[in-house]
């Protein structure tokens, strides 16, 4: 077997997908304080309960978003152009169900789909990737199980 058409490479944290997610959460909670503004102004029972039930939706939305620490996430393109992620001791394949020029998404399993933003891979990392990606894509249509688009 040849060489890896792309070797093992660590996929790191997106700038462009930090600055999106703070976006909307800036947004978020802007339409949140506006609803509780909203509510608190309604001389009523029920506009106490929107505002606190506005003030736990926040502050549950913020705890789900914390997420614990995981191993790092990798991923590979063989010589076939099969696509592979790791993180840790898993190894698993992966199919491109959208390819974009600023976002590639890829399905790890049948519930599982990984996102990886163009400033995640070094190099000519993420032009293998799209690649890689597209020619799946157009090749493998027909068949079943992973392959099969989202809905």
């Amino acid at each position: 077997m040849s060489e890896p058409w792309l070797p093992w490479v660590v996929v790191r944290s997106s700038r462009l997908q930090r600055r999106l997610v703070a976006l909307a959460w800036l947004t978020t909670a802007i339409t949140a304080a506006l609803l509780v503004a909203a509510a608190l102004a309604a001389p009523s029972v029920a506009g106490f309960v929107a505002a606190a039930a506005a003030i736990a939706a926040m502050a549950a939305a913020g705890a789900a978003a914390r997420r614990s620490p995981q191993a790092p996430l990798a991923l590979m393109i063989d010589a076939r152009g099969a696509i592979a992620v790791r993180r840790g001791d898993e190894t698993a394949p992966a199919e491109a169900v959208f390819v974009a020029a600023w976002l590639i998404c890829l399905r790890t399993g049948p519930w599982s789909v990984m996102t990886v933003w163009r400033d995640a891979l070094e190099g000519g990392g993420f032009r293998r990737l799209a690649a890689a990606g597209r020619w799946r894509l157009r090749r493998t249509p027909e068949q079943g199980g992973m392959s099969d688009p989202i809905a």
